[in-house]
């Protein structure tokens, strides 16, 4: 029981983190009834894929890797692309936390303690205080994980607990005006259900169990769901959308967003329980992203003792998002912008491809169902591509 709390926990722990706190800046304009639908849509579509890769260890070890099985079923050229979109997804999602995380570092450091440090030494101290745990594998993960998740949910509580009472209904109706700002938030809600990356390594974990899996995915994708649309409603439904959008033209990192909740609730409590609700999930959020980027480097150099080594799969996993976020250290909403399109792959595609050739060779039949799921899928998964290209063109804006 113990293992399957803790592996839910990983779960929600590297869901819930920078996306959540890019939420109510993408959708300051698009109102709460749209976030709400596009969620719901993005949070089915994960989490039944989840469950599509989780199908596909019913034929094969759960100690099989990602790279291992898409070697076995698509060949060396899918591998390939798992590997780069593997690669590119969680080095990006790195990146993002260890510039976001080195900023909170640093301005704390700064607002508390009175010591001033550049944004290059925040960075490597983030990276070198709480990246070191991952060395010491799964099970240290998991406890540290247990307690942050639970700090992090103590502090959310907190900040909702000030907010929702100041719920206005009026401000919960506001609608978008044109359809542009409420596509723009799609690749972006869709990277905040990125916990894709740790299914192999929590298949391992608990000896490849399909039900308890099942269960693990189901819980630990939902309670981000239900956190997301209460946090929207909190955000949303306490600021008219023209002065949130103003506020945050100011300044769109975290800063204001504590701007926005302060205009509500101008507390020193709530200053602080924001902060550290923030620290908190981009720490559980990094810490489950690093862990399978580690396990993935791995998986990738198993043949390869240097590769394999614990002490090479640490750097590898941290030093080229360290060097990233020494040259970027502004690069957070840089480094999450890319994120969709790798995600996408790995997400969506290949699950896809890999249980339809998983279940011929079995010589199972797909089901009607999930015909039909696998068409959605599809779908969603061009709408993304197109809407991240249109983006990356400047086509139309990114929030």
């Amino acid at each position: 029981m113990q293992k399957i709390i803790g592996s839910i926990l990983i779960v929600a722990g590297t869901t819930i983190g920078a996306g959540m706190l890019a939420m109510p800046i993408i959708s300051a304009s698009v109102g709460f009834t749209f976030m709400a639908f596009i969620l719901f849509c993005i949070w089915f579509a994960m989490y039944y894929t989840a469950i599509l890769l989780v199908d596909v260890y019913k034929y094969n070890p759960p100690t099989d890797g990602l790279n291992t099985l898409t070697v076995k079923y698509l060949g060396n050229s899918g591998a390939v692309a798992t590997a780069l979109s593997m690669l590119i997804l969680m080095y990006a999602l790195v990146s993002a936390y260890i510039t976001g995380g080195g900023e909170i570092f640093r301005t704390n450091l700064e607002k508390w303690l009175q010591v001033e440090i550049s944004s290059h030494t925040s960075a490597f101290l983030f990276t070198a205080v709480f990246g070191s745990i991952i060395a010491f594998g799964t099970r240290v993960v998991d406890f540290s994980n247990k307690i942050v998740f639970t700090t992090k949910l103590i502090f959310l509580c907190i900040v909702m607990a000030l907010l929702l009472p100041k719920v206005e209904m009026i401000h919960l109706q506001h609608l978008p005006t044109s359809s542009i700002p409420v596509l723009a938030t799609i690749p972006v809600i869709f990277t905040s259900f990125g916990f894709y990356v740790v299914i192999p390594t929590l298949v391992k974990y608990l000896d490849g169990n399909i039900k308890q899996l099942k269960l693990v995915f189901l819980i630990g994708s939902i309670t981000p769901l239900l956190l997301y649309l209460v946090w929207e409603l909190t955000f949303l439904g306490n600021l008219d959308s023209n002065t949130f959008t103003a506020i945050l033209q100011e300044n769109s990192k975290m800063e204001g967003l504590l701007k926005a909740v302060k205009q509500v609730h101008n507390s020193k409590m709530i200053g602080i329980s924001f902060t550290l609700f923030a620290s908190a999930a981009l720490l559980t959020s990094f810490w489950g992203v690093a862990m399978a980027l580690k396990d993935y480097i791995q998986d990738l150099g198993k043949n390869k003792p240097l590769i394999k080594n614990n002490m090479s799969a640490m750097l590898l996993t941290f030093i080229p998002p360290l060097v990233f976020a020494i040259f970027y250290p502004d690069g957070f909403v840089i480094a999450l912008g890319y994120a969709s399109i790798p995600l996408v792959v790995l997400a969506l595609i290949m699950p896809m491809l890999m249980l339809q050739k998983a279940q011929k060779q079995a010589g199972v039949k797909q089901p009607f169902l999930q015909k039909l799921a696998f068409v959605f899928l599809w779908g969603l998964s061009l709408l993304i591509f197109i809407l991240q290209g249109l983006m990356v063109a400047e086509v139309i804006p990114a929030y």
